[in-house]
C-alpha cells in the first residue's frame, strides 16, 4: 500500500459551491512526477484498502476518507484529530 498526498483538486466550477471535486492530483510518492485521478476511482482505492491518501498543509496531516452524501453519493474528505474538514475544497486547482 502506498500514501498519496493529494495537492490539487478540479470541480467542474472552481467558484461554485454546489460542485463537487472531480479530480485530485499530487506528487508521486517516488518522486518522479505527478499523479491525478477521478474521485470515484480514490474512493475505490480507499475502500479496498490499496492505497492511502492524505493532505499537508503547514506541516499538518490529514488523511482522507470516504464518506457518503444523504443522497448516497461518495465522496473525500479529511480528518485529523478526530475532527472532520473540508480543507480539500481550500486546496489550489490543478492545473
Amino acid at each position: 500500500m502506498a500514501d498519496y498526498r493529494i495537492d490539487c483538486i478540479n470541480k467542474p466550477d472552481r467558484n461554485s459551491t454546489h460542485e463537487h471535486i472531480t479530480h485530485v492530483s499530487g506528487p508521486q510518492p517516488d518522486g518522479s512526477g505527478r499523479w491525478r485521478d477521478t474521485v470515484p476511482n480514490v474512493v475505490g482505492f480507499i475502500e479496498r484498502n490499496t492505497h492511502r491518501f492524505y493532505t499537508k498543509e503547514n506541516g499538518v496531516v490529514a488523511w482522507v476518507h470516504v464518506r457518503v452524501s444523504a443522497s448516497g453519493r461518495k465522496y473525500l474528505q479529511t480528518q485529523a484529530d478526530g475532527y472532520w474538514s473540508n480543507n480539500l475544497l481550500s486546496l489550489q486547482e490543478c492545473g
